[in-house]
């Protein structure tokens, strides 16, 4: 008599099955790291995840230190609250042969924009430098001579303090890097703060046709 060779398939033995549960445990964990670290999926990186946080909350920004082209002292909230109107910010040091040189090109239209669409006194343009061992009086006037700045819709200071260096980067999500000869990699983006203080959003610089509406927007 023949007999029937085929077989049930075995099951899965327990430690396959503890296999199994450890593993899934471990993807739904990695999910739920994934969701948290990336604001719930709709963030993918750090600079866009500050950004989203900070349309949502607005940041009260800490005060800092500056000095203007003129080399007279001013607090960066003492600045914002005398001048009145919401400024779209960038961060430099006028060395620069790189990012900071795309930015002064970014304001120059910036400038024209405002100036063009009479809008200078609700929006203003305020560049700071994050180099002042360098970007002393002088660099700076220098720096707005070479730019064209007009001081009705644009205005650079200096950190006063070179030990607020760290404190200002971070309070802004700015990220520098000494490279060789003394200078500087860092990222770059536009952030528009309110007259009191508080850092309402952060735009990609490359958005410049939309922020001025942008500003104008978080003004009212």
């Amino acid at each position: 008599m023949v007999q029937n060779s085929s077989r049930r398939p075995e099951t899965p033995t327990a430690g396959l099955l503890q296999t199994f549960a450890a593993s899934l445990l471990a993807l739904l964990l990695g999910l739920a790291v994934i969701v948290l670290a990336t604001d719930g999926g709709h963030a993918f990186t750090t600079e866009a995840l500050r950004r989203g946080q900070v349309a949502r909350t607005p940041q009260r920004l800490p005060d800092f230190r500056l000095r203007d082209r003129a080399d007279q002292p001013a607090m960066l909230r003492q600045l914002l609250a005398r001048d009145g109107r919401v400024q779209i910010v960038d961060f430099v040091y006028t060395r620069c042969q790189t990012v900071c040189s795309v930015l002064g090109s970014v304001y120059q239209r910036l400038q024209q924009q405002l100036l063009e669409r009479g809008l200078q006194d609700q929006v203003g343009l305020l560049t700071i430098s994050f180099d002042p061992a360098n970007d002393n009086a002088a660099a700076l006037q220098d720096y707005a001579a070479r730019l064209r700045m007009d001081p009705v819709a644009w205005q650079i200071v200096t950190l006063a303090n070179v030990a607020d260096r760290r404190r200002l980067l971070d309070a802004f999500g700015i990220m520098v890097v000494p490279a060789p000869l003394g200078e500087f990699e860092h990222n770059a983006a536009l952030h528009i703060i309110a007259a009191d203080g508080r850092l309402v959003r952060i735009v990609d610089y490359e958005a410049i046709n939309q922020v001025i509406d942008i500003a104008l927007a978080t003004s009212r």
